[in-house]
């Protein structure tokens, strides 16, 4: 798969990541930001080395970081927060899905 798959591979997870977080905490993903944690996701790869760049594709704690650091990057994770943290705050969220947990990481600090 050559580069450019792979980055669009990259953005295509994590928006399908992003979609299934708002949808299990039963919230409207506030799009507007959400396309803009994507342009953030994309430079953040971009303004990698293809040696970074592969190294993050073959690792989900890597993937999961840059994830994380566009989330917050862009602001993403000021949107709902209140009930976000609340709830991440709770054992409400128990039944989360693992795959997603790491996007609610920015909300419990």
């Amino acid at each position: 798969m050559k580069l450019q798959d792979n980055h669009q591979a990259l953005l295509s997870e994590f928006r399908e990541n992003l979609e299934a977080f708002y949808a299990e905490l039963k919230l409207a993903p506030p799009y507007d930001s959400v396309e803009k944690t994507l342009r953030c996701l994309s430079d953040l790869f971009k303004a990698k080395t293809a040696e970074e760049q592969a190294q993050v594709l073959g690792d989900d704690a890597l993937k999961w970081q840059l994830h994380v650091r566009a989330f917050v990057d862009a602001g993403l994770h000021k949107k709902h927060r209140g009930i976000i943290t609340g709830l991440a705050r709770t054992d409400a969220l128990e039944q989360f899905p693992e795959s997603l947990r790491y996007l609610l990481e920015p909300f419990r600090s």
